[in-house]
């Protein structure tokens, strides 16, 4: 299998959302990102060799936001101040992967970068959360999904 770049809180993002009776078949719709395929994936087994980026990634190559230069253009009009996704996601990225004593450009499969996550977790999600989520609730769900995917025993 080939080498893909994922942005660490795309992952993340995944994790927390995680649900255990997630349907193979889940199939990405025209227009939008890989995040479907990606779930596809890892419900084929973790062993997915990525290189961990600040960037767009495996997940944002097919979205009609990804311009040709490797920039989104969707606004996050949600946010205060209103704000470019980039502007949101590489800092993000970066602090996600300085947290796990990462480096930009790492290589490993998408079941190391997980069973690094669950070393942070508590930890991890006082960096990652979303601004609509509580640290608290990052920790809880990412948990969860973690238990759900095999890496995470359930009396941890």
């Amino acid at each position: 299998m080939d080498t893909i770049r994922l942005r660490p809180h795309h992952v993340l993002d995944v994790v927390a959302y995680w649900k255990p009776d997630h349907d193979p078949q889940y199939a990405r719709k025209p227009g939008e990102n890989n995040q479907r395929t990606f779930i596809r994936m890892m419900c084929q087994g973790l062993d997915i060799p990525a290189e961990f980026v600040a960037g767009w990634d495996f997940i944002c190559r097919p979205c009609s936001h990804l311009k040709p230069d490797g920039h989104c253009d969707q606004i996050l009009t949600h946010h205060t101040p209103v704000q470019a996704m980039d502007e949101y996601n590489d800092p993000l990225d970066r602090r996600v992967l300085d947290y796990l004593g990462m480096d930009e450009g790492d290589v490993m499969t998408v079941r190391e970068y997980l069973e690094l996550v669950n070393e942070h977790v508590p930890g991890v999600e006082t960096v990652s959360h979303r601004p609509s989520e509580t640290a608290q609730w990052r920790r809880d769900a990412l948990a969860a999904g973690l238990v759900a995917l095999g890496i995470r025993s359930s009396d941890k």
